[in-house]
């Protein structure tokens, strides 16, 4: 995995600089406080690495065992000529037992790593790709039974090919096949759930989705109602004379909670389309467009009432003097930066700049500098950048320079928390009535998910607003 790498990487060179350091006979003050460092650096890094290469040894084990299966070859009988099968255990067989969560949780853990395995090497629109079958496999393997547990049930129960049939059935004929309560897996609803491959929560918080805040954010998944995580302002150190009491210097704790609030879409098309067209198909793109819609907009502006709590609301704002219809300046731009604090803007930060497409391309015709002829945003790169930091587009971000708007924001991304419940649902509705509410030969799709977001202070946000 990327992360395990990089540590890798970085504590071989850690050690290489630590035996150059050890080689030199006369150590100044400078080396020692070096080398300490180093040490330091390198027992975190170690720590960091611990659970990321468990994971790694329990997915290799996974895919050895795998292959190992799929070696394993025997003759069919009756055949004349040589045909092989493979003799892999089916991760889907025993169902019941999974749905009614009399698995053990090592056993479903690793057949639900097995069906990621299977998936990844298919070549068809239920595919995941390398970013995806990683992301789910690292959700199988999250610490907390109970969390592990419901993912990997949620897979295994939405994930065999038997679902995935009905599910197609269901999406190009739900009248008839409504009629099959034999198959209807999710009854409670009257509709299914959308097969793990297809989930926005499960796949969609990868690198891969094209919203700007999930591939930055701290994106957590849930099964539960809601998420609750730990802040703290931290410890502050003294100064103290000898023989002098030490200062309560206990910390102070307090509670982020997060609840994932509900979205949904609304489709629908005429009878001949949903019988004709390869709706299953289009389904994922459908879905995937209209969730990252309407979450770029929540994770922009949201209120956080019914709503996930968008970083221009959530943040502090930075008000600078000057005209307003001229937009941010480039001292602007350095004073927001300054007034991120130093916590923020640390080596574990992720700081990145959001504004509209029009604010990015205004700060594009402003000096780095006075009397510079160079942009302050720098597009050598892939991502624009503006003083080294990536300069992320965000399109529900304003991008008017009007009195009192908030055209740009600065934040530590890491302190952005976006959290997922598992499970988007698909319901039905043959019938589409028209303003006299009588039929329109028209049916539709409801789908809804349940999505939450916020800041775990508003000091990791900075907003610029303009001011007349």
């Amino acid at each position: 995995m990327k992360r395990a790498e990089e540590i890798r990487t970085r504590m071989t060179q850690i050690r290489s600089d630590m035996e150059t350091l050890e080689q030199i006979e006369d150590a100044t003050e400078e080396d020692h406080v070096r080398l300490d460092a180093l040490l330091s650096e390198h027992d975190d890094l170690g720590v960091e690495l611990e659970p990321l290469a468990e994971r790694e040894a329990r997915v290799a084990a996974v895919r050895a065992r795998a292959e190992q299966d799929a070696a394993r070859v025997e003759p069919i009988d009756g055949t004349p000529e040589l045909v092989t099968r493979r003799t892999t255990k089916d991760p889907f067989a025993d169902l019941d037992q999974i749905r009614q969560h009399m698995m053990p949780l090592n056993e479903v853990r690793a057949r639900a790593a097995g069906a990621v395995e299977a998936y990844a090497n298919r070549d068809d629109h239920w595919a995941l790709d390398g970013d995806a079958a990683e992301n789910v496999t690292q959700l199988i393997y999250k610490r907390g039974k109970n969390f592990g547990k419901a993912i990997a049930e949620q897979i295994l129960v939405t994930g065999s090919p038997e679902y995935l049939a009905a599910f197609e059935s269901y999406l190009s004929d739900p009248g008839g096949f409504s009629t099959r309560a034999a198959l209807s897996l999710t009854p409670a609803n009257g509709g299914y759930l959308v097969p793990f491959t297809l989930d926005p929560t499960i796949i969609l918080t990868n690198a891969g989705s094209a919203n700007p805040y999930r591939q930055v954010a701290n994106v957590k998944t849930t099964t539960t109602n809601d998420w609750n995580g730990v802040t703290s302002a931290g410890i502050t150190a003294e100064w103290t004379a000898e023989g002098v009491e030490a200062a309560d210097a206990t910390p102070t704790v307090g509670q982020l909670k997060i609840t994932p609030q509900k979205a949904d879409a609304y489709l629908f098309g005429s009878f001949e389309v949903l019988s004709d067209s390869d709706f299953a198909q289009q389904l994922p793109e459908l879905l995937a467009d209209a969730k990252d819609r309407i979450e770029e907009t929540g994770f922009a502006i949201g209120t956080g009432s019914g709503q996930p709590k968008g970083i221009i609301p959530a943040g502090t704002s930075q008000n600078r003097a000057g005209t307003a219809a001229a937009g941010p300046a480039a001292q602007d731009v350095y004073a927001l930066q300054a007034a991120l604090p130093a916590r923020f803007r640390g080596p574990r930060a992720q700081n990145v700049w959001v504004a509209n497409l029009n604010t990015i391309n205004a700060l594009r015709n402003i000096p780095s500098f006075t009397g510079s002829t160079t942009s302050i945003v720098n597009d050598s790169g892939p991502v624009p950048t503006m003083l080294g930091k990536p300069f992320m587009e965000s399109t529900s971000v304003l991008g008017t320079f009007t009195t009192g708007n908030k055209v740009l924001a600065y934040l530590d991304a890491r302190q952005y928390y976006i959290v997922d419940r598992v499970g988007m649902s698909v319901v039905y509705d043959p019938i589409v009535l028209g303003a006299n509410r009588r039929p329109t030969g028209q049916g539709a799709w409801y789908a809804f998910w349940r999505v939450g977001a916020d800041v775990s202070t508003s000091t990791a946000v900075r907003v610029f607003a303009t001011l007349t």
